[in-house]
């Protein structure tokens, strides 16, 4: 410990091993020791080293949760030893939990498979809020796709019905005008979006009309039918429909098909990373508060049956293709129903 703090009996019972990582934070000036009010000094280095000392003395799941992610992973190896057969049970099993889970940071594969798991444990709770993932919300992060699945399906009865407000005590008169200005904003950026698929069409046309008629004729003939399933619109297709004065006629089930696949395309874009312009995923994906720990737990147990027998092992490559996550199964049920399936056809055959 630093020689200019005094000695006292739980320091003398310490190892050097823990000694060094404690001194490795106690340097750091990124970690946070305690809770400071306002105006409150910050600790000295031996304020510091008590405080870590105490929370390793009194508990190891505590100093982990506290201390671990600023730790390496040569320093986290020195906590294995909190969870062999010898150590009480109950926390031996914390440790372990708690030490997979720093561990993890230290693996591309693993790193990338926490923040995927921590983004759909909050994606639930965003949905059950039903605030993110509102219709009006998710309409104003992407007006143009809303308008092609579903806006334009609307009545005029069934969008006043959507936009009306819910005059509640937290209502004001400044929200209402600030979800005035929000809505004539992505109306803006709705336009523009179209402008822009509508611009890059005409540049498309006029790229076909330079084109000699025969070699039209042949790239037409050679063209093989459309292999695309619902919800992987091609461009031309989009366009084509964005061109169209009059709005295709669907079915009540379709239209609902239509908004599921909107709804579905904006969790799948939360999840994979897309909506950085509107979320700060700092908040989950450096969050253990969204660590399903039954999964997690689930996992680690796999890992040790696999390493146990070598010969049912599989690749990396083909566990992680075999691994859907439900929002995959969802997409994959969704693209495949019969319905949809149908509505599809009767599109690429109106175009």
């Amino acid at each position: 410990m630093d020689t200019d703090c005094p000695a006292n009996e739980s320091s003398m019972t310490v190892s050097s091993r823990i000694d060094n990582i404690i001194r490795a934070l106690v340097a750091n000036s990124e970690v946070a020791f305690k809770s400071q009010q306002r105006g409150e000094s910050e600790p000295n280095d031996c304020e510091k080293t008590d405080i870590a000392l105490g929370v390793f003395n009194r508990n190891k799941t505590s100093f982990l949760l506290k201390f671990g992610k600023y730790l390496n992973a040569r320093q986290l190896q020195y906590f294995d030893q909190f969870t062999e057969s010898h150590a009480e049970p109950a926390d031996c099993e914390e440790i372990r939990l708690v030490l997979d889970n720093l561990k993890i940071n230290f693996t591309t594969k693993g790193r990338n498979l926490q923040i995927k798991n921590r983004r759909y444990e909050a994606l639930q709770k965003m949905i059950e809020a039903d605030t993110y993932f509102s219709e009006i919300e998710m309409m104003k992060r992407h007006p143009l796709l809303y308008e092609q699945l579903v806006g334009q399906y609307l009545t005029e009865e069934e969008k006043r019905e959507r936009d009306k407000y819910e005059m509640k005590e937290n209502v004001t008169f400044v929200k209402i005008l600030m979800e005035g200005i929000e809505r004539e904003n992505a109306e803006k950026c709705r336009t523009l979006e179209q402008q822009k698929e509508e611009s890059q069409m005409e540049e498309s046309d006029s790229s076909d009309e330079d084109r000699p008629v025969d070699e039209i004729s042949v790239s037409l003939k050679s063209a093989r039918p459309s292999t695309s399933r619902w919800g992987e619109f091609e461009e031309h297709a989009i366009h084509a429909t964005r061109s169209r004065k009059s709005v295709p006629m669907v079915t009540a089930a379709e239209r609902l098909l239509l908004k599921q696949e909107f709804v579905t395309t904006m969790h799948q874009h939360f999840v994979d990373g897309k909506d950085a312009e509107f979320f700060d995923y700092t908040t989950v994906d450096d969050n253990p508060g969204y660590d399903n720990i039954k999964e997690m737990d689930h996992d680690a147990q796999d890992k040790y049956f696999d390493s146990e027998d070598p010969e049912d092992e599989i690749s990396a490559e083909e566990r992680c293709q075999s691994s859907e996550d439900e929002l995959d199964i969802y997409m994959n049920a969704l693209n495949q129903h019969p319905a949809v399936c149908e509505l599809a056809k009767n599109m690429h055959e109106n175009l």
